[in-house]
Formats: structure tokens, C-alpha cells, sequence
């Protein structure tokens, strides 16, 4: 991204320490029209990075400041895949506002990956430039938390003069460092606290954390790294460098899916892609501890729709982290991914422009000491207050102390960092404060009431000759004519009791449904009576089997399925015949009915 903006002293060596430190009392708003652009780019570097040396740079007192001069609005999450308002920069780049933003987009963001996945383009009209949808990104899953490589941030130094925060670290599921194998850090190593606060600059790369340390003078203990989260962050770091400039077709992107998972034995009858065999071999794969880390339907066991990308009408609808899985787990080369969409490469960083020297204004500050108390005093008070703070949470930790009382925790630790250990044991002592007697509801004068009220509607549903429904405690209490969540369990233990005992469980419903199907249709057939009861298949086969001593010629009438029932044992809270046998999932869920073996990939 070409700039006109001059060389600041935070690229140069010699001057990094005092920029660290945030002394330059230099202001590029003083420094005239000429230079009042963004901070010169460096290669793979985040657009967040890019705004965060511009706010040292500019000597602006805060992070407002900053994105009032920048973007002229109030602070928004610049950590998103493809923050807003990114056209505001582009007239202190060039005169070409379309190719500008254009720009920032491929160098600074995510954008070449959501052209290649998720069909994001920018118009070629520039009076739609503010408006259009490439700087409006998905908003699922559409930020990340900032992450760093001790490793890189030492390289860039040496390298760039400059350490700063890279694009390919923020890609959805990588965790290790592509260029290093090294593990990513999103928190502090002394303090735990995150790197990223919303609304907010990152600027741990140059400045002290809270607790007055360097993240970059920390050294971690080895770790083992997975191959394959090495592999997958190589291959999201190459396709994000070598994506091409335009958007691909989203019928090609689908054929290159299909071919591929064709070509790797994924595929079934007439060369259909099996989804099951998929699945299945991707947790083989990657894991099932890392596909719930990267992708969140996996980790809620949404997955009746998880591979949506071999539609043609849904392949832009996953999100980024997905596609990227999914096309490493097929082609795991990304030039041979490349090759099959048709790309060629076209995002390769410019070579940089050489920036005349700013010269260093030297100004004097005076700083003036207030009364305050001791050290040794405000630590204390703040371990006191944290901890009060402590017995409201259960089984508080220090990340959680940092999410609730971030404010508490950056003025303890500006303190003396080892004060989070002191914190840290006195959280093991902490006692999960009990709730005030005073505030705690006395037991309700119509709760012998109500509890008798469910009992006789539990007793009329169970009783009823009508095609028996579920009982439920939502139900129970519906048609006792309240909302069973509204219940305080101090003011109507009784009624909640009552509820939960005459709700009945699965198995229980099905065997009402069955004995009641049978008994209406006597002698019919299996899968006549399955489809009346409306149980599973393989459920009511167990069942009939279990009911098959049945007496048909019984007269059906309002307590005989309830007699029935109570004649064999048969509790609301049972288990069914054969408690330990596994059903398949009911509905169009996708199982495996028997292992299955594939042909290695190439």
C-alpha cells in the first residue's frame, strides 16, 4: 500500500526504545498536510497494527482521539475480519478513493480469503464504495481475538526496525505460528490479560501491558506443536498471501470441492460426495478437540447442516473458518487448492518506498506528584475489593476477575505484578458469598395449592382416552395456568417438586404411545402402528416385542393404558427395556451404520 507519509523513528532502531516507552513527543498533525497520512505498511501486517503505530506516532492521548482523527467516529472493533469504515483512510493514501480502499482491503484484512469463500466483492462503480458490501463483512464469527508470535515480533525487529502484529496470526482456527511452529499467545503471560479489548487499540507490541511488562521479552516453556495445526496455519497463511484479486465463482469453488472429495474416495453410488464419509474422516483428521476449538457449530453439535459448502446455493453461508478446514482437509497443498479455483497468485506485497527521516522534536515534560497513599495501602484495598468481588462469582478465576473488573485488575497490576499471585491464592480460599436472608423469598401461602393443582392435572392427562401427549413440566404447567420458570424454588418448593415428579420420560411417553395405538387398532400391522404412534422405528419394535402379552380384547377406556402400565412396573422416570442399547439419532440426522475405510490421499 503506497503512502506519502514520512519515515517515523518507530521503524528506526536506534529510537525504538523511547517509542516503546511512548516519550516522542512528536505529532504528525504538527508536521504539516504532507504528512498527515497512516503509518508506513509493512508486509502481512493487520490493519489494526497499521492504526496502532499511527496512534503512537500522532502522540494522541487516547485510543478516541485516534479514531476520531482517522475515521472520525466514535471506537469500533477494528479486530473484525473486515472492520467498518475503512474508506475514511483511503484519502490519506491517494487521490483514487475506489482503489485506495481497494487496497487496504487486500493488504490489511482478511478480505482475499472471504473473495475466495465467501463471495465478498467490491463494486467497480467508487460511488458505491462507501456503502458496499466488502467492508460490511459476515457478521457471524466476524472478529477474532489478537494473537501474537514472540518469535515474529523478535524477526520483525531485526528485519523492519518495527515489531507489529501480523495478518496471518488473526486467520478463524490458526493457533501456531506458520513461519516459527511456534504457539500464538492472546493473553499476557504474567497477568492473563487479553491482548484485544473491544472497541479498542491493540498496542501490547510496543508498549507495556497493564502490569508494566513486555510481552516481548517473555520466554515460553517448550511446547509440542500439532502437525496439523501447523500444517492448516500454513495453508490459511499461503492462500491468504497468494489469493487472486477477484472473487471466485462460487459453482467453481463448488466443483473444486466435489472433484476432490471425489478423488479422495469421499463418494458414493453415482460419484455422489458422501457427507458421512466426510465427516468422518475429517475428525479423524484434525481431531475432535481441534474441530471444536475452530468451529462452533461442531463444538453445539449443530451439524445437521455443517457442510453447506457442497450446495451451489449455500457454499458462501459457512463461515471462514469452515471453508478453510473443510479445503485444507481436501487438497492440504494450497497451489494445488489454488489451481483448482483457477487462481493465480496476484496479492503479493509491493516493494517498500523509501520515506525521508522525521526529525525528533525534543520537548521538556514536567510531571507533578499528587499525595496518595502508600503502595503497599492501594494494594491491599484492591485484594480486598477483588476478592469481594470474588464470592459473587462461582469458582472465580483470574481471566474471569480480568472480564467483570478489568479496570481493578489493570490498576492492581500497574501495581506490582506479583500481586496476581497473592490474588491468585487468596481466590482458593474464597468462599461463594451466600445470598442474604433478608432477600431470599419465604415460602408462598399457595404452594400446598399449586403443587395439588399439578397433581391432578398430571393425573386427568395420564388418565386421558385420547391419543396420549407428553407430560412435561412446561406442559404441567401450562395447564395448571402459569410458566413453570417463574417459579422461585424458595417461595414454591413444593409445586417445583411436584412438577418434576409427575413429568414422565421418554421412554414412558413411547410406551403410552404404543400400548395406546395398539389397543385402538388391534391386530394391524407394524408398520401400521408405528405410524400411528408416531414413535422411531427401531423404538417401537422394541416396544411391540416388550407389550406383545398384551390382551387386545380388553375394553380400551380412560385408565388402561395407566393400569397397563403399572402392572409391569413401569415407572414415569423409566429407562425403557434396554437402557444401554444405542438408538440411531430420530429425523434425518446423518449416522454411520458400520466403520468405513477409505483410500489414503495422495
Amino acid at each position: 500500500m503506497a503512502t506519502r507519509i514520512s519515515s517515523d523513528p518507530l521503524v528506526q532502531p536506534d529510537h525504538e526504545q523511547r517509542m516503546l516507552l511512548g516519550d516522542t513527543p512528536i505529532s504528525l498533525a504538527a508536521l504539516g498536510p504532507g504528512h498527515s497520512l497512516i503509518a508506513p505498511p509493512l508486509p502481512d501486517e493487520v490493519i489494526i497494527s497499521v492504526v496502532g503505530r499511527f496512534h503512537i506516532l500522532s502522540c494522541n492521548r487516547t485510543p478516541t482521539a485516534t479514531f476520531q482523527e482517522l475515521f472520525h467516529c466514535a471506537p469500533f472493533n477494528l479486530s473484525a475480519w473486515i472492520p467498518p469504515h475503512l474508506e475514511m483512510l483511503a484519502p490519506r493514501i491517494g487521490e483514487d478513493v475506489e482503489a485506495c480502499t481497494l487496497e487496504i482491503l487486500r493488504a490489511h484484512t482478511l478480505y482475499p480469503l472471504l473473495a475466495i469463500f465467501n463471495g465478498l466483492s467490491f463494486p467497480e462503480d467508487s460511488r458505491r464504495a462507501t456503502p458496499n458490501k466488502a467492508t460490511n463483512a459476515p457478521k457471524r464469527l466476524s472478529a477474532e481475538p489478537i494473537r501474537l508470535c514472540l518469535e515474529c515480533l523478535r524477526e520483525d525487529l531485526a528485519t523492519c526496525g518495527v515489531r507489529y502484529i501480523h495478518r496471518s496470526h488473526q486467520i478463524p482456527g490458526v493457533e501456531v505460528c506458520s513461519r516459527h511452529a511456534s504457539p500464538l499467545l492472546y493473553k499476557c503471560p504474567h497477568c492473563e490479560c487479553s491482548f484485544g479489548r473491544r472497541s479498542n487499540l491493540a498496542l501490547t507490541p510496543w508498549r507495556r501491558c497493564t502490569c508494566k511488562k513486555y510481552v516481548f521479552d517473555s520466554i515460553l516453556p517448550h511446547h509440542e506443536v500439532d502437525p496439523v495445526a501447523l500444517s492448516y496455519a500454513r495453508f490459511s497463511a499461503t492462500l491468504l498471501q497468494s489469493a487472486p484479486h477477484s472473487a471466485v465463482p462460487t459453482h467453481v469453488l463448488v466443483e473444486s470441492y466435489r472433484d476432490r472429495a471425489r478423488a479422495i474416495g469421499c463418494s458414493w453410488g453415482n460419484e455422489k460426495v458422501s457427507r458421512v464419509r466426510i465427516k468422518s474422516e475429517m475428525e479423524k483428521f484434525y481431531g475432535k478437540d481441534f474441530l471444536r476449538r475452530t468451529d462452533v457449530a461442531y463444538r453445539d453439535d449443530r451439524l445437521s447442516e455443517w457442510l453447506k459448502m457442497l450446495n451451489d446455493y449455500s457454499v458462501t453461508e459457512p463461515p471462514l473458518g469452515r471453508h478453510l478446514l473443510f479445503a485444507h482437509f481436501l487438497f492440504r497443498d494450497a497451489a494445488q487448492f489454488l489451481a483448482a479455483v483457477g487462481g493465480t497468485g496476484g496479492n503479493e506485497q509491493s516493494g517498500s518506498i523509501e520515506q525521508p527521516v522525521v526529525k525528533r522534536l525534543a520537548i521538556a515534560v514536567g510531571t507533578t506528584k499528587a499525595s496518595k497513599p502508600s503502595i503497599p495501602q492501594r494494594i491491599a484495598g484492591l485484594l480486598r475489593e477483588l476478592v469481594v468481588h470474588a464470592r459473587d462469582i462461582p469458582d472465580c478465576s483470574i481471566e474471569d476477575l480480568w472480564k467483570s473488573h478489568y479496570g481493578l485488575m489493570k490498576r492492581l497490576v500497574s501495581l506490582d505484578l506479583e500481586a496476581i499471585t497473592l490474588l491468585r491464592r487468596k481466590l482458593q480460599q474464597v468462599k461463594h458469598k451466600p445470598a442474604d436472608p433478608a432477600k431470599v423469598p419465604r415460602r408462598s401461602e399457595k404452594d400446598g395449592e399449586r403443587a395439588r393443582s399439578v397433581m391432578s392435572t398430571a393425573a386427568a392427562l395420564y388418565a386421558s382416552a385420547a391419543k396420549p401427549e407428553k407430560v412435561t413440566i412446561n406442559r404441567l404447567a401450562k395447564e395448571a395456568g402459569w410458566n413453570a420458570s417463574a417459579l422461585n424454588p424458595h417461595a414454591f418448593p413444593a409445586t417445583l417438586r411436584a412438577l418434576e415428579e409427575y413429568a414422565e420420560s421418554n421412554w414412558h411417553f413411547y410406551a403410552r404411545r404404543v400400548l395406546w395405538a395398539k389397543l385402538m387398532l388391534k391386530r394391524a400391522a407394524i408398520s401400521v402402528i408405528r405410524a400411528r404412534s408416531g414413535v422411531e422405528y427401531h423404538r417401537c419394535l422394541v416396544l411391540m416385542d416388550f407389550f406383545q402379552d398384551v390382551d387386545l380384547s380388553i375394553s380400551y377406556g380412560a385408565e388402561t393404558i395407566t393400569r397397563l402400565l403399572v402392572e409391569r412396573g413401569i415407572q414415569r422416570d423409566w429407562p425403557g427395556p434396554c437402557p444401554k442399547r444405542e438408538f440411531p439419532p430420530a429425523g434425518r440426522r446423518y449416522y454411520t451404520k458400520s466403520p468405513i475405510y477409505i483410500a489414503e490421499s495422495d
